[in-house]
C-alpha cells in the first residue's frame, strides 16, 4: 500500500497502527505463555571437513589491479567478476571452517564464550554472514551438485542459501542449473513461488508465476515453535506488542491473535484503492530492469517513444525507476525492446556496435 519496500519495523508500526484504530481490537487479555524451543539436533560432520585446513585458497587477485586506473571499463568489470569469483570460493571455505570451529567448540580455546564472540572480535565477521555460511555447509553434506557449484565459484552464497527451502536430493540438478540462469531477483520469485504452490521442480524459464487458488494448494502444518523478530524504536515494538495482544482472544495463544491482527490489516488495505496507474500494479511496484529491486521514484517508460509512433497501450510501458529511466534510458546506456511485460529484451551497459554487458530475456541471461 505504500509503494515502497519499508523495513520490517516500519511494516510492523504500520500493521499495529491500522489494527489499533479499528473496532475490531478486543480488550488486551493475559499473555499466554510460550514453550520452550526444541533442541536443534547436531548435523554430523562430512568427512571432508577436515580437507579445508589443508586446501590452498584460490590464486592471488592482487595481479587483477594491474592497470585498473586506465583499462576500459568492460575489463574492468571482468577483472571485478572474476575476483568475485575467487571470493565466492573463499565464502565456501570460510563457513567449512567456521563450522568445524563451532562444532569442536575451538573459540573456548581461544577465551571467547560464543562463535559469534569470536568471529566478531578475531574475524571482523558479521555474525549473521557466520550464521549464514554455517547454515549452507550443513546442508552442502547432502547436496553435492549445490556444493560443487558454491565451491567453484560459479554460485554465491546468496543464491545457495537462498535455494535451502526447496532443494534436495531430487531436485538438485533443475534448481542449481536454474540458479545459474537468472538474476537473484528472480530466483528469489521462483522459490517463492514453488513454495506457495507446493512445487518440487522450478517452473519453465520465462513462464509467468502465477499461484493457484487457495483451496487447490494443498498446505502441511506442522507443530513448531517460532517467534517474530525485528529491531526497531521501543515504541514500535511496544506498539505491535499492544496490536497482536488486542486481537489475541482471552485465554487463547499468542499466535491466534497475530494471525487475526494480519488478516484484518489486509483486509482494510486491499479495500482501498490503489495507485492509479495499473503499469506499476502490474509489474509489482518494482523496477523492471534486470537486477534491480527499487520500489520508490518509478516511472512509466513507453518501450517505442511516443515521438518515434509508439503508442499508450499497456503492451508499450514499464515500470523503471528513475534511477535507471533517466541515466539509463535516456542516456543510451541501456535498452530494451519487445512487449510489456513478459516479452522484453534487455541490454545494459549498451554501446553502439559492441556487444553489451550483459543481455536478458526478462529475468533470464542470455548469450552476450
Amino acid at each position: 500500500m505504500s509503494g515502497a519496500r519499508l523495513s520490517a519495523w516500519r511494516a510492523a508500526e504500520a500493521i499495529a497502527a491500522e489494527g489499533l484504530a479499528s473496532e475490531a481490537a478486543d480488550a488486551v487479555p493475559e499473555a499466554a505463555p510460550s514453550s520452550d524451543p526444541a533442541p536443534r539436533a547436531r548435523t554430523p560432520l562430512p568427512p571432508a571437513a577436515w580437507e579445508a585446513v589443508a586446501e590452498a585458497l584460490p590464486d592471488d587477485v592482487e595481479r587483477l589491479l594491474f592497470d585498473a586506473d586506465s583499462i576500459d571499463p568492460f575489463r574492468l568489470d571482468a577483472r571485478l567478476r572474476a575476483a568475485v569469483r575467487a571470493l565466492q570460493r573463499i565464502d565456501f571455505q570460510t563457513g567449512r571452517l567456521l563450522r568445524l570451529v563451532g562444532e569442536l567448540r575451538l573459540h573456548r580455546a581461544f577465551g571467547f564464550a560464543s562463535l559469534p564472540d569470536y568471529v566478531r572480535e578475531r574475524l571482523s565477521c558479521s555474525a549473521r554472514k557466520t550464521r549464514a555460511l554455517v547454515a549452507l555447509d550443513r546442508r552442502l553434506a547432502e547436496l553435492p551438485m549445490l556444493a560443487a557449484a558454491d565451491r567453484d565459484g560459479r554460485l554465491s552464497y546468496a543464491r545457495a542459501l537462498g535455494l535451502l527451502p526447496v532443494i534436495h536430493a531430487d531436485n538438485e540438478a533443475a534448481w542449481v542449473a536454474r540458479a545459474q540462469e537468472v538474476t537473484v531477483r528472480r530466483l528469489g520469485d521462483l522459490v517463492d513461488w514453488a513454495l506457495e504452490a507446493g512445487a518440487t521442480e522450478p517452473p519453465p524459464a520465462e513462464a509467468t508465476l502465477v499461484l493457484p487458488p487457495l483451496d487447490e494448494v494443498q498446505m502441511c502444518a506442522r507443530g513448531c515453535d517460532a517467534e517474530v523478530r525485528f529491531e526497531g524504536p521501543a515504541s514500535v515494538v511496544a506498539l505491535f506488542r499492544t496490536a497482536v495482544g488486542a486481537f489475541t482472544p482471552r485465554g487463547a495463544p499468542a499466535w491466534e491473535g497475530l494471525e487475526r491482527l494480519l488478516l484484518h490489516v489486509t483486509a482494510e488495505w486491499e479495500r482501498r484503492p490503489r495507485h492509479r496507474d495499473p503499469i506499476f500494479e502490474r509489474d509489482g511496484w518494482r523496477c523492471a530492469v534486470p537486477a534491480c529491486t527499487a520500489r520508490t521514484s518509478l516511472h512509466d517508460h513507453h518501450l517505442l517513444y511516443r515521438s518515434r509512433g509508439g503508442e499508450n497501450t499497456r503492451d508499450n510501458r514499464v515500470a523503471i525507476c528513475a534511477a535507471h529511466h533517466l541515466n539509463g534510458i535516456h542516456r543510451f546506456r541501456i535498452r530494451v525492446a519487445g512487449i510489456a511485460p513478459h516479452d522484453l529484451t534487455w541490454e545494459v551497459g549498451f554501446r553502439q556496435g559492441r556487444p553489451p554487458l550483459l543481455r536478458t530475456h526478462g529475468d533470464r541471461y542470455l548469450d552476450a
